[in-house]
């Protein structure tokens, strides 16, 4: 599928710390083959304030799209959709 012209944003839930060798690594496998057909990524979100080891979904220092972590973050969830949906807002413009 070619994906040249699209503009896609990303978002996924995990576990940052019951899964820290591999939290978001869906989102960044799936962000990865999209691009590769030449789909643009909007939505890039900090890693400022997780605690993982690694993941598939981290590109030049930053989540590919927004990190969702409702087992051990719930209380930070409603605030950070606000933040990222007003960010893909001004992004996509």
């Amino acid at each position: 599928m070619d994906f040249s012209g699209k503009t896609v944003a990303y978002f996924g839930t995990g576990d940052q710390l019951g899964y820290a060798d591999n939290f978001m690594d869906a989102v960044g496998i799936l962000e990865a083959k999209i691009s590769a057909r030449g789909g643009k990524t909007i939505g890039y979100w900090s890693t400022d304030g997780y605690d993982f080891t690694e993941s598939k979904a981290v590109k030049n220092g930053k989540f590919v799209g927004l990190a969702v972590d409702e087992d051990n973050q719930s209380e930070l969830t409603d605030e950070r959709i606000k933040v990222w949906v007003a960010q893909i807002k001004q992004e996509f413009a």
